[in-house]
């Protein structure tokens, strides 16, 4: 303790009629009392930091969380009118394929028409795709859009037919071998094999014509060019007319 101190203290003392021992205690117990309370309070001071870190933090999270529940609200009204979309998407395909239903149907009954009403080529491929066809219509586990395909692919065969020539082997209702030639879908023509008989089909007559010597000739050199045997050229076959009201 400096002079200047004890001085003070003794006039502390004078003034009041103590001695200077027991204002330098006082002064000692003062000073610890002061010092407890500064303690006291830079204590409270840390605490009130603590609470206010604590109190930014979770306004942080708080803005945080507004700010992911603002977005999360958007999300669900976006997904809502989506899902929305979806449902008249989705009812307006179940109305499309209860209208084509019946349109697939109408097209197997066609197609079934078109090979009984066509020329006889091909006929037990034909006629099985046909049978294929009609028993699809009635099978439940099978889609709208799947019977859709599968007859458009039935279709597509035939209009192939339209646009190409074939040669394959067959047999005639005699049981005889012969080697069919299809021009298209305009004429149809057979050849045994010994190449002694050759007929052309007739739409009216609803059964194959002989041909001459001549025609027998030429639908012999049009079954190699479509075999690939003969380099190709021009034939001149007879063709059967349209039939009758067709």
């Amino acid at each position: 303790m400096n002079r200047a101190t004890l001085l003070a203290l003794a006039i502390v003392a004078a003034a009041n009629g103590a001695s200077l021992d027991d204002v330098i205690d006082q002064n000692a117990a003062n000073m610890q009392n002061a010092a407890a309370l500064q303690a006291k309070i830079d204590a409270l001071d840390d605490e009130a930091k603590t609470f206010f870190d604590e109190y930014r933090q979770i306004t942080r999270q708080i803005e945080i969380q507004e700010r992911y529940n603002a977005e999360i609200e958007k999300l669900i009204a976006s997904q809502n009118i989506e899902t929305k979309s979806v449902k008249q998407q989705i009812s307006a395909v179940e109305e499309t394929i209860r209208g084509a239903l019946p349109l697939i149907s109408k097209m197997i009954e066609s197609f079934e028409s078109l090979v009984d009403y066509d020329l006889p080529f091909l006929p037990n491929e034909r006629a099985d795709r046909a049978a294929k066809l009609k028993a699809l219509t009635n099978r439940s586990d099978v889609s709208a859009a799947e019977k859709y395909r599968v007859v458009l692919e039935a279709y597509a065969i035939e209009s192939e037919y339209s646009r190409t020539i074939e040669a394959y082997a067959g047999e005639l209702q005699d049981g005889r071998a012969v080697d069919f030639l299809r021009l298209g879908r305009i004429g149809l023509y057979y050849l045994t094999r010994d190449y002694s008989e050759a007929a052309r089909y007739d739409m009216d007559a609803n059964s194959f014509l002989p041909l001459n010597s001549s025609d027998k000739d030429a639908l012999i050199d049009a079954i190699k060019i479509a075999k690939k045997e003969k380099i190709a050229d021009l034939i001149v076959l007879p063709l059967a007319a349209p039939k009758a009201g067709r």
